[in-house]
């Protein structure tokens, strides 16, 4: 007889593993760790947000950096400029990047692969040059500096620890929207276009209307965390919030993690920051010309040892070792 599945078993995994990743910071209080750590689920929760649009709607993106540098950039502005609160900022930065999203989105979507790309990479760019030349109202290249002022309001911690649980909890909160758009008709639209595109339309479905939706949906959360990324450095310029590197690294992750899956971001997050950890320790000032060769050997290795990414890969093997719990 085929035992029966208990509806608790697919929570378990997910449940146990942000029990870890809560518990990493209070194990290893070292305060490099704990901002490696930081970065790790700030890069997680970014990743998962990309990965709304360029995993399951198959949308890859190369110009998610303009929206996160806009959630950095409104709420910042906002905070010095008319004292409104990062709390506020944050969400109207998110409304900000969501609606640039729908107004790219409907001139971009109907382009296809590479066409794509080249289109949001371009509109990265010309987000990136504007941050650089509004001088009086981003500061330019110098960039603009937050005053130390420590308050939930002012989403300004004394303790960098807090930051930490503040990033956990939006990659909690991004895995489950994911999970949920996953398993809804949206998202099996979305996987039936990335798929095959001409097969979805023959079978009528109409995904444009969902793919920018979702595409909104995505900058509106990895705007969200571009403010909590301001506020964690109190400082903001453009080469750090909207430079190339940081959109390659976003899908980066959700490719080595696994593209078109719920924890695959955070599983890419976690070892890009691991890499990226160790070769700080021990290259120290080297780190920069070595970084991207690093990533490049990460992504060659994936592919050819788990193709679908190690998020996938570890899940199966995962649930293979679990099947006592059905």
């Amino acid at each position: 007889m085929k035992p029966v599945r208990s509806p608790l078993t697919g929570l378990l995994l997910p449940v146990a593993g942000f029990a870890v990743l809560a518990a990493l910071p209070l194990i290893f209080s070292d305060a490099f760790f704990v901002a490696a750590v930081t970065l790790a689920f700030l890069g997680a929760a970014a990743s998962l947000a990309w990965n709304l649009s360029g995993g399951y709607a198959g949308q890859l993106s190369l110009g998610h950096a303009a929206f996160y540098g806009l959630g950095a950039y409104v709420s910042t502005i906002l905070f010095l400029k008319a004292g409104i609160s990062p709390l506020i900022g944050m969400w109207l930065g998110a409304i900000v990047s969501a609606a640039l999203a729908v107004f790219l989105g409907a001139i971009t979507m109907r382009l296809k692969g590479s066409f794509f790309v080249m289109s949001t990479l371009a509109f990265g760019a010309v987000v990136h040059i504007s941050a650089i030349n509004l001088r009086d109202l981003t500061g330019g290249p110098s960039g603009l500096a937050i005053p130390l002022r420590p308050s939930p309001e002012n989403l300004i911690f004394a303790k960098k620890l807090i930051y930490t649980y503040v990033a956990l909890v939006l990659v909690i909160v991004f895995y489950a929207i994911t999970r949920m758009i996953a398993a809804s008709k949206i998202g099996y639209a979305l996987v039936a276009f990335r798929e095959n595109h001409d097969a979805a339309r023959a079978l009528g479905i109409r995904t444009l209307p969902l793919r920018i939706g979702v595409f909104a949906l995505s900058a509106g959360l990895i705007s969200i965390c571009g403010t909590v990324h301001a506020q964690y450095y109190l400082y903001v310029d453009p080469d750090s919030v909207m430079g190339l590197n940081l959109s390659l690294n976003f899908a980066l992750m959700a490719i080595v993690g696994g593209l078109g899956t719920a924890y695959g971001p955070i599983v890419g997050a976690l070892l890009v920051s691991v890499v990226s950890v160790v070769m700080q320790a021990y290259l120290g000032d080297q780190i920069s010309g070595l970084t991207q060769l690093a990533y490049a050997a990460i992504v060659i290795l994936v592919l050819l040892v788990a193709p679908t990414g190690l998020g996938p890969s570890a899940h199966a093997f995962l649930k293979r070792r679990m099947t006592w719990l059905s």
